[in-house]
């Protein structure tokens, strides 16, 4: 189900950006990259830290040269260090060249410092002068002894203008997977997954160069939701979505074609993500729907069959 999720996002994020990119203005961004020892796990045969390299590398070749990047890392230097971050490049004119050269030095070796490295980083960005955006890619969960769910949540209070967004590379448990989701969340950022190169390269597309999502204010954070494509009647399900989180929205299951607030299950996105849902006893065509507290507008929608006993 999480492979699905990059996509999903990405048609989300597409379908509410503004018309004309002209009119944005792009924000200063710090990459933030696990380097931390677990990252020598392998996908296919190959190290995450190499998949991150390349897909990296080729991305800032197609960024435009006048945007704003700078590159940290943690776990790169020292082994059972949680004071091992370093910000490798400061925010600055993008050059390809320079920034891959960065990553392609970096040589897992440590802890996993996350809350710390969000913290640096958001202090670096100079949001009093223009909006700012973190992009988080980590392959774990914080192995410091701090709360970054605590840490987004706090930062969000200070009204500092930016957005973290966050991938999830290769983290299967979905209790891990919520321990680094809330940063997005907090932040009204997205957050992804990706298990293979090509996911990971269509997850940092859609925050590296998807200019127009990435500048959304508050109330145009795209949405986008994911549910099992069947089960069977009177189940609980577990259903991944990203949206505004905001007062009163919620996740409903309802019958294809039902009025927005016609559902035969529903969840308040405030209880947090996943979303889980129970199948009603009829089968059928089902959609699940992501839906606005504010006008009862489905932001996001997927679809579902309840197969027969």
């Amino acid at each position: 189900m999480f492979k699905d999720f990059a996509h999903a996002a990405l048609v989300a994020a597409a379908l509410t950006s503004p018309s004309s990119a002209q009119e944005m203005i792009y924000p200063d961004t710090i990459i933030i990259l696990d380097a931390s020892n677990s990252m020598w796990g392998q996908i296919d045969g190959i190290a995450k830290i190499s998949i991150a390299r390349e897909v990296i590398g080729e991305l800032v070749e197609e960024l435009d040269t006048d945007s704003e990047f700078g590159l940290m890392a943690f776990g790169h230097r020292r082994k059972s260090d949680c004071g091992d971050i370093e910000l490798i490049l400061p925010v600055g004119p993008l050059d390809s060249t320079t920034f891959s050269a960065a990553v392609n030095n970096l040589s897992p070796r440590g802890r996993t410092p996350l809350t710390a490295a969000l913290r640096e980083a958001a202090g670096v960005l100079k949001t009093d002068t223009r909006s700012g955006r973190i992009i988080i890619v980590s392959d774990g969960i914080e192995s410091c002894e701090a709360d970054p769910c605590a840490l987004s949540k706090e930062l969000e209070k200070t009204g500092l203008d930016f957005t973290a967004h966050v991938i999830g590379f290769n983290i299967s448990e979905t209790s891990d997977q919520s321990q680094i989701s809330c940063i997005a969340e907090n932040t009204e950022g997205l957050y992804l997954t990706a298990e293979s190169t090509g996911e990971l390269k269509e997850a940092l597309e859609s925050m590296m160069m998807d200019d127009d999502a990435a500048h959304m204010d508050s109330e145009m954070v795209p949405s986008a939701i994911v549910s099992p494509k069947s089960s069977q009647p009177n189940t609980r399900i577990s259903i991944d979505w990203t949206g505004p989180n905001a007062e009163g929205d919620f996740v409903t299951l309802a019958l294809v074609g039902a009025d927005a607030m016609e559902f035969e299950s529903a969840a308040p996105t405030a209880d947090g993500w996943p979303a889980m849902l129970n199948t009603p006893a009829t089968a059928g065509e089902y959609e699940v729907r992501y839906v606005s507290g504010a006008d009862s507008t489905v932001l996001a929608l997927d679809t579902i069959t309840v197969t027969g006993e």
